[in-house]
This record gives structure tokens, C-alpha cells and sequence, in this order.
């Protein structure tokens, strides 16, 4: 599954084909801001889901629960500032970024703000770094924004206790995001790790 859907408040027979996919064990891809992918009424029978639940035994819903962090923050500014990908140090490795190299994701959108760290079972795979300006040449913002930088990218392996499956989530992926090779690539590549065929990798 691939889900990008932002703040949307389903009926139970449309949220149970999403739910009962979660949970079965099955690979997920999440995308931008599918980190707060509902928003549903206290009168749905999933609304733990939801994005702020208020339920500390499933607090931040989906988004959290299940592909890592829920809506927390623009931490770089909106339509100012953009985001340039770096590898995380010993990471470069990893079949999701074969190809891939400091730079090479890129896009116009903000990092988002997450709680770091993120928990035990999600692995970060590519920092965000925030830029002053919208071009992918642009430096670094100084001061706080990137230190320390927050991830844009992570991923999760097999859960077989939680009966859960590979999951990559990444805060970028907005369509503008995708006009970049880079980060079109490292989506490409997810979705053969996430399937167990990472070594299609290119």
C-alpha cells in the first residue's frame, strides 16, 4: 500500500479495507502527509487512527502507530525554505539509497518538524536539510533548523510480534517533490525493499 492522504475523515467500510491492509502484515509505503493521513470523528469505529487521538495507548494514530511519527511541525518555512536530503552516516549503504548520493533528493517542500528520536523500531535513513531559499543549490540555513537536522526518510523492518510488515515512510512527496530524480528513485527503491526485492535496487 501506498497511502498519501492528508487529514481525511473516512467511513468505516472505506477506513476498514485501509485498517484491516495495516494490519495484516503487509508492506507500507507512507508518503508527505500521510504522517496525519486522518482525521476522523469520535463516532467512527477506527477513530484511534486518528491523528490526535488523545488515546494514550495509541497516541498520534496511524501516522504514528504504524509508519513512525504523526503531524508535529513545519519546521523549515513554508514555501521559503526547501529541503535538500543528506544519507545518514553509515546508512549510505542501505538498498533504499543505492544510487542515491548527498543531494540527490531534493525538493520545494519544508521539512516537517518530528520527536526526536523517533521510537526504537524505526530506523532514519536521510536527514532533512533545511535551505534558505527554494533551489536545490541554495546553502544551509544556519542556527537551530539543522541542528540537529530531522529525518525525512526511515524505515521499519518486519515486526512479527506486532504482525507487521517493511514499512518506509518519508516526509517528502508532495508532486513537486517527484520532479526530482533523486527522490523519485529512492521511492522506487523502497517499493522493492518494502517487498523483499531490494535486489532490483538500481
Amino acid at each position: 500500500m501506498i497511502i498519501a492522504t492528508r487529514f481525511r475523515n473516512l467511513p468505516d467500510d472505506q477506513m476498514k479495507y485501509v485498517i484491516d491492509y495495516a494490519e495484516s502484515g503487509k508492506p507500507i509505503i507512507g508518503m508527505r502527509t500521510a504522517t496525519h493521513a486522518f482525521n476522523l470523528g469520535k463516532e467512527s469505529t477506527y477513530y484511534k487512527y486518528t491523528w490526535n487521538n488523545g488515546d494514550k495507548a495509541y497516541a498520534g494514530g496511524f501516522g504514528k502507530q504504524i509508519l513512525g511519527e504523526t503531524w508535529v511541525s513545519h519546521h523549515g518555512n513554508h514555501g521559503k525554505q526547501s529541503t535538500r536530503g543528506i544519507l545518514v552516516k553509515d546508512e549510505e549503504k542501505h538498498p533504499i539509497l543505492k544510487g542515491i548520493k548527498d543531494g540527490d533528493i531534493w525538493g520545494p517542500t519544508d521539512v516537517y518538524g518530528i520527536h526526536l528520536p523517533l521510537a526504537a523500531e524505526f530506523k532514519p535513513l536521510v536527514l532533512g536539510q533545511v535551505l534558505v531559499g527554494m533551489n536545490p543549490d541554495d546553502q544551509p540555513v544556519d542556527g537551530k533548523q539543522n541542528d540537529p537536522m530531522m529525518p525525512v526518510a526511515w524505515i521499519k523492518e518486519k515486526s512479527p510480534e506486532k504482525k507487521l510488515g517493511r514499512t518506509f515512510t518519508t516526509t517528502m512527496g508532495s508532486s513537486t517533490d517527484l520532479e526530482r530524480e533523486g527522490t523519485r528513485r529512492m521511492l522506487v527503491n523502497a517499493a522493492y525493499w518494502c517487498v523483499g526485492l531490494e535486489e532490483r535496487s538500481q
